[in-house]
């Protein structure tokens, strides 16, 4: 369970800032156009409605951004586990073809890849280490963070599709509508979101 950034002993009633996404106590946030804020980013928020810029639509991430976090995930969770398939496979080899358990050896690799990103994406507000790198994170359509559910159905969607060989399919949304979502952000009623 987070604590308050504030008030570290608080631990009930913790909600995240829509802007920065930090875990503050109900006495830290503000509610304004029915999005919270803490103390720094409603300053920034009221500052930005003074000089007219509309803050009330999210920064959706750039398709490009996306990819490159996907990337970064990808090297970080499966490298080590393609290196110990490359050796399972080369080691199971009889008589010139690959022994048929070698797909059901590679099955944990997928859960892993599941636990991983549903985990960071629930616990690390909404970023997994690649979403960190590149400074973007998974959010609900109105900027607030994701539950827990929906960490895990959006990365559980994401494998499926992935599985199935429609991850192309997958991303096709992405390119032509307006808040960039793929079909499991869809599924899940997620967005992905640049961080301030």
């Amino acid at each position: 369970m987070l604590a308050c950034r504030n008030h570290p002993d608080v631990l009930e009633g913790v909600r995240h800032c829509s802007h920065c996404g930090g875990p503050f106590c109900p006495d830290c946030v503000v509610t304004i156009h029915d999005r919270l804020f803490c103390a720094t980013c409603k300053n920034e928020y009221l500052l930005d409605v003074r000089s007219g810029v509309d803050r009330t639509r999210l920064n959706h991430a750039s398709i490009l951004s996306r990819f490159g976090a996907l990337v970064i995930d990808y090297f970080i969770i499966n490298l080590p586990p393609i290196f110990i398939m490359i050796f399972l496979l080369f080691a199971t080899f009889r008589n010139g073809q690959p022994n048929v358990l070698i797909n059901f050896i590679s099955l944990p690799f997928v859960v892993i890849n599941i636990i991983y990103e549903a985990l960071m994406l629930s616990m690390k507000n909404g970023q997994t280490l690649g979403k960190m790198a590149l400074k973007i994170r998974v959010v609900r359509p109105d900027g607030s963070p994701i539950s827990t559910g929906q960490a895990w159905g959006r990365a559980a969607m994401r494998k499926l599709f992935l599985m199935t060989c429609l991850w192309i399919i997958n991303y096709i949304p992405a390119f032509f509508t307006d808040e960039r979502t793929a079909l499991h952000d869809m599924a899940a009623g997620t967005r992905v979101i640049e961080t301030y």
